[in-house]
């Protein structure tokens, strides 16, 4: 079965990636522990971007839709940046005030969207499963054992995706160190 062809195209009634795969190489070849990324198949690096794209479209994003049409979840209208700057003469460029900050344009993909997109078809690739539960659940050493239960919750993303998120999901808040 053919894998389907990476479809970027912003906007795109049939797009079904935000990131090409050249892109996710350049990306992935600036970061440290990508073995498994480096190590796969062109096809599995596909289907790990589309996958991800895919999972990526079950968030509940802040904005709306820049049209009915679009296939991806970006574009999107009325989101705010998340290190943009503050409110005052926006889109207008000063022939209108807007009393929020930055905003992404109806053309754009934030370079955020794009890593996490990267950074969680590395995560599928290593075998990481968005519904699963933390295997762990006990802890011995020098003679002390801890039992415990804890379970990552159905959904929940790796941190460095989740992360990257934060600031464009509703209900998510950013946070820095």
């Amino acid at each position: 079965m053919a894998i389907p062809t990476i479809d970027t195209t912003i906007g795109g009634a049939n797009a079904n990636s935000y990131v090409a795969l050249s892109d996710a190489e350049t990306y992935h070849d600036s970061r440290l522990n990508t073995e498994t990324w480096a190590n796969a198949t062109s096809d599995n690096k596909t289907r790990a971007l589309l996958m991800a794209a895919n999972r990526l479209q079950s968030e509940n994003w802040l904005g709306s839709r820049v049209t009915t049409t679009q296939r991806l979840a970006w574009p999107r209208l009325y989101v705010e940046k998340v290190d943009g700057i503050g409110p005052g003469y926006g889109w207008g460029y000063g022939y209108g005030y807007w009393p929020f900050g930055e905003v992404y344009l109806s053309t754009e993909i934030p370079q955020r969207v794009k890593d996490a997109q990267c950074e969680l078809a590395l995560a599928l690739l290593q075998g990481f499963d968005d519904g699963a539960e933390d295997p762990m659940n006990s802890f011995s050493a020098d003679g002390i054992s801890i039992n415990f239960s804890t379970q990552r919750p159905s959904g929940a993303f790796p941190p460095s995706v989740a992360q990257l998120l934060s600031g464009l999901v509703s209900g998510n808040v950013l946070m820095r160190a």
